[in-house]
C-alpha cells in the first residue's frame, strides 16, 4: 500500500486522489493512491471539508491532527496526520477501511 507512508514516529502522509460529487462516500485501495469518493461538490472548500471529517472519524483524531498539505484545489492531495500515540501502518489502515 503505496498511499501512506511514515514521516515520523507519530505522523504519517496520504496520498489521496478525491471523487467529489459522487452517490455515495466510497474509500478504495487503488495502490499508489487512497481514492475516495465524496458527495459533496468542489464548491467553496465543502469537499475538503467532507474529507477531513470523513478521515478524522474514521482514523478517531481531532480536527487539528490532520491537514492538507498540498492539491487544496486538485484532485489529488497529500494528507498529513500527526497521532498522539505511537500507532503503526497496519492500524491506520485498519481504520480506514472500517
Amino acid at each position: 500500500m503505496d498511499f501512506i507512508e511514515r514521516k515520523s514516529i507519530n505522523a504519517f502522509i496520504l496520498h489521496l486522489y478525491i471523487k467529489p460529487n459522487s452517490k455515495r462516500q466510497e474509500i478504495i485501495d487503488d495502490g499508489d493512491y487512497l481514492k475516495i469518493k465524496l458527495r459533496s461538490k468542489p464548491i467553496q472548500n465543502k469537499a475538503n471539508i467532507e474529507l477531513l471529517n470523513l478521515l478524522r472519524k474514521k482514523l478517531k483524531i481531532l480536527s487539528n491532527q490532520i491537514k492538507i498539505i498540498s492539491g487544496l484545489k486538485k484532485s489529488h492531495k497529500t494528507i498529513i496526520i500527526n497521532f498522539s500515540k505511537n500507532i503503526d501502518e497496519q492500524e491506520i489502515i485498519k481504520r480506514i477501511f472500517s
